[in-house]
């Protein structure tokens, strides 16, 4: 049985989560190649970045979402979204308060928010999920009989999927039109929508003079931005959540051996599998040296790179930390006392910047120069050590709380 007590229980986890992190690394030096050779130039990236964004993540998200999703199993998880909350809420103050001791303006701060509160729930964690659910069993869970690696596994990247797709909402709608773009468009994007629509209502009223026109206005003026905010993502998150609550197109889908199972299901599947190594294909090709001499690049470009990697990756870890150890310690609730539960818990909390800000970044234009150095702090300097410590830890945690 392994433990977190003697040394070779240690290089054991060690080696195991080398294993996972370099996966990533492999995947990412293909890109890096890529880009020397000249074979992925900058406006190749970018449009691999619009095809993966329009396309294959949209198809990722359907295909884990809607397939592992039901109605009993929201209800059950009613904690994913609690500690979804609280993570991105001490992330958020996290880059608030680093920015501010580093004197970053508007844009900067906007861009440690951004990469403080969307980390990795996806590639790195989940590569990390199926290694060790096999290799640990510690992280078994009682409540469940002859529970096992496989079973383990699937909680593990159910709870993931489920920080995600919140995670996801959220970066698609308040990351890409708010904090991963530079606040002047956003303001002007405001101003004009806003003034499209005080001149539809003046027209309105001059000509009807009536309450339904000035009512429609509105309607339009908010149906407006709504549309605005909506991308297809957020629309694969929507057909998930329809798809997955009505049980008949569901097992259409994804059950069984029907015409749609062997069509649909099939080629939004096989799009999926390509989203994350093309990701991670584009993170390796900005690390080109092609990129190293962005004009991106600002004088503030180092402090924005250490208050990132500060406010992301460290402070949340010291605050919440101690308070997730208390609260499963205490609170034997609903799948608080799932080991796999605390081992995903202690990863989300330290995980580097997600990968996919790359294509928010390149999308809107917005410090790509800084980006790529936040994500080679984070994934090349960081991910491993902080990785063994959070899994080392989060064990020690499991044994404590069990006494």
């Amino acid at each position: 049985m392994i433990t977190t007590n003697g040394s070779l229980s240690f290089l054991q986890l060690s080696w195991t989560t080398f294993q996972s992190v370099f996966v990533v690394f492999v995947i990412c030096l293909c890109g890096f190649l890529c880009s020397c050779s000249g074979l992925l130039p900058k406006d190749g990236q970018k449009i691999i970045s619009m095809l993966n964004v329009n396309l294959l993540t949209p198809c990722l998200i359907f295909s884990k979402l809607a397939r592992s999703l039901s109605l009993a199993k929201l209800i059950q998880l009613f904690i994913i979204p609690v500690f979804y909350s609280v993570l991105i809420g001490v992330s958020y103050l996290s880059g608030c308060l680093v920015s501010s001791l580093f004197g970053l303006d508007l844009d900067e701060t906007h861009f440690v928010i951004g990469t403080a509160v969307f980390p990795n729930s996806n590639s790195l964690p989940v590569s990390l999920m199926m290694s060790l659910a096999y290799s640990l069993p510690q992280l078994k869970w009682p409540e469940i009989p002859d529970d096992n690696g496989d079973n383990i596994a699937s909680r593990g990247i159910l709870y993931l999927l489920m920080f995600q797709q919140i995670d996801q909402t959220l970066r698609w709608s308040w990351g890409v039109h708010k904090l991963l773009r530079w606040s002047g468009e956003a303001e002007e994007s405001i101003t004009i929508t806003e003034q499209s629509s005080f001149s539809t209502t003046i027209l309105d009223s001059d000509t009807t003079r009536t309450k339904f026109a000035k009512f429609s206005s509105h309607l339009r003026y908010h149906w407006d931005n709504l549309v605005s905010y909506m991308n297809p993502p957020l629309y694969a998150i929507f057909f998930s959540v329809v798809a997955a609550s009505i049980q008949p197109l569901k097992e259409a889908l994804f059950e069984g051996s029907g015409f749609l199972h062997n069509t649909l299901t099939m080629a939004v599947d096989q799009m999926a599998d390509v989203s994350i190594p093309l990701i991670l294909i584009v993170l390796g090709a900005n690390f080109g040296p092609s990129n190293s001499t962005s004009s991106m690049a600002t004088h503030n470009s180092k402090n924005m790179v250490f208050a990132s990697i500060l406010s992301r990756m460290i402070l949340p870890a010291i605050i919440l930390l101690p308070l997730i150890a208390l609260t499963v310690k205490n609170c034997k609730i609903s799948i608080l006392t799932d080991p796999a539960f605390l081992l995903v818990s202690f990863l989300l909390t330290t995980s580097p910047p997600a990968i996919q800000l790359t294509q928010l970044t390149q999308i809107n234009e917005f410090f790509e120069f800084e980006i790529v150095k936040v994500l080679f702090w984070g994934y090349v300097v960081m991910t491993l050590p902080m990785t063994i410590a959070m899994v080392s830890i989060s064990l020690t945690v499991l044994e404590w709380a069990n006494q």
